[in-house]
């Protein structure tokens, strides 16, 4: 585990990752204070769609882990992240086999919102294979006027809001 793996630096985040290790990604590295991250991920067969290509929702999974390392960068060691909103862009096939390479960084950071952008690059290619970009909900304690709520094994968290009447 890296030095700048969350369960290093972020309590909230302890739970095991079943998806991420079925997955197969490694942080490579979190900068807090470069606001990046960088993921990495080698394809396998099972990682195939039925056409015989990677699957785009391997890469989709792939680019919401690395761009919410980048929104780690952002956080303090109580907040928790999920993903609001993540667009990707596939430019080029993949194959099992590919060593890839994920670059993320925070763009914008608010007091709930953080925005991150990455691009995906191939060993041996010079152009990315793909981007993304990504809007993260931050809970904050700092920043919050409410308690927030561990959802028991989630790894996320929710601020109860009470149901309003009209």
């Amino acid at each position: 585990m890296s030095a700048g793996h969350p369960k290093n630096t972020l309590r909230n985040y302890q739970w095991p990752d079943k998806y991420g290790d079925w997955l197969g990604y490694r942080i490579k590295k979190i900068d807090k204070v470069r606001r990046e991250a960088r993921v990495e991920l080698t394809l396998r067969e099972d990682h195939q769609s039925p056409a015989g290509r990677i699957h785009g929702g391997v890469i989709s999974g792939l680019f919401d882990f690395a761009c919410g390392a980048a929104a780690f960068s952002t956080m303090a060691a109580d907040d928790f992240c999920s993903t609001v909103e993540l667009k990707v862009n596939y430019f080029r096939p993949l194959d099992a086999g590919d060593h890839l390479t994920v670059h993320s960084r925070s763009v914008f950071r608010g007091k709930r919102l953080c925005v991150v952008h990455a691009q995906l690059y191939r060993r041996g290619d010079k152009d990315p294979v793909a981007m993304a970009t990504a809007t993260f909900n931050i809970v904050s304690r700092t920043h919050e006027s409410g308690p927030a709520i561990p959802l028991k094994g989630a790894g996320h968290c929710q601020r109860f809001v009470p149901h309003q009447r009209s």
